[in-house]
C-alpha cells in the first residue's frame, strides 16, 4: 500500500471518478502518492476496493456533479485537507442522437452535467486555490468537440464549451498562479466509446494514425500536466486523438 502524508503531498480532485477514464486517474494518481479527492455519482465497487487499499490518500464525495451541493462537498473537502493543487473535470454523459431527433431534455442533461458541472466544480476549487495563491485546472474535451459528430451535437458542443470557460478561468485567475489546460482525447479503451456500436467503433478506430487511445497512457499526460514542470502551459488546448487519417 503507497501512503504519503508530507506536508507537501500533491491533492488532486476528479470528478467523474467512479468509472472509466476518470477512475484510471485516480487509480494512477494513487499510485504516484497523491491524495485524491474522487467525486462520482453512482456507487463504484472499484473506488470502494481503492479505498481499502490507499485509505489515507483517497477522499470520496459522492453525488451529480450537475448540482452545486456535490461541488460544495468537494470544496469542502479540499479545504479540510488544507491545500488543492489540481481540479481534473472529467464528468461527462453522451445522449448520442441526430439534432432533430435530440430531445431537449437529453440536451439540456448534457449541457448540465458536462458544463454546468465543470463551471460548479470549476467554482468551488478556484475559492481554494486563491487562498494559496496556486492551482491547476484540466478540463477533458473530446476530439469532437473541435471537428464535430454525426449523431453528437450535444455532446460535441457541451466539449467544445469547455474551451471558452478554461481560457476564461486562466484570464480572470492569472493574478492568483491559478492556471488552465483542455486535453482533447480521441476514442479511448474505457469510458464512453466501449458503448458505441462495435462497427461505428471500428470505423473511427481505423481512422486514427495510431488506433485506439490508451487511458492509462492519458492519466499519465494528466499526471504531467498537473506537476510543476507543466507550470508554462496555460489556456491552451493539447490534442491527444493521435492523429486522424484522411481519404
Amino acid at each position: 500500500m503507497t501512503t504519503n502524508n508530507a506536508p507537501g503531498q500533491r491533492t488532486v480532485a476528479v470528478t467523474g471518478a467512479g468509472r472509466g477514464l476518470g477512475l484510471v486517474i485516480t487509480s494512477s494518481l494513487l499510485a504516484e502518492g497523491a491524495r485524491v479527492i474522487a467525486n462520482h455519482r453512482s456507487p463504484s465497487t472499484e473506488l470502494d476496493a481503492l479505498l481499502k487499499e490507499f485509505p489515507d490518500q483517497l477522499h470520496l464525495v459522492q453525488g451529480d456533479i450537475g448540482d452545486e451541493s456535490a461541488a460544495e462537498e468537494l470544496g469542502r473537502t479540499a479545504r479540510g485537507l488544507g491545500r488543492l493543487d489540481a481540479l481534473v473535470c472529467n464528468a461527462s454523459i453522451a445522449r448520442d442522437q441526430l439534432l432533430l431527433r435530440t430531445s431537449v431534455e437529453d440536451w439540456d442533461e448534457v449541457q448540465r452535467v458536462n458544463v454546468r458541472g465543470s463551471f460548479l466544480a470549476t467554482k468551488h476549487a478556484v475559492k481554494v486555490m486563491m487562498r494559496q495563491r496556486h492551482g491547476r485546472i484540466v478540463y477533458i474535451s473530446s476530439v469532437v468537440g473541435h471537428t464535430g459528430n454525426p449523431g453528437q451535437t450535444a455532446y460535441a458542443t457541451s466539449k467544445a464549451a469547455l474551451v471558452g470557460l478554461a481560457n476564461s478561468v486562466a484570464q480572470e485567475y492569472a493574478a492568483y498562479n491559478v492556471r488552465t489546460v483542455v486535453l482533447s482525447p480521441g476514442l479511448l479503451d474505457t469510458g464512453l466509446g466501449t458503448d458505441l456500436d462495435p462497427e461505428h467503433r471500428r470505423r473511427i478506430v481505423e481512422r486514427g494514425l495510431s488506433g485506439l487511445g490508451d487511458s492509462s497512457k492519458l492519466a499519465n499526460t494528466i499526471s504531467f500536466l498537473i506537476s510543476p514542470e507543466a507550470d508554462f502551459i496555460n489556456a491552451t488546448v493539447i490534442h491527444a486523438e493521435g492523429g486522424v487519417r484522411y481519404p
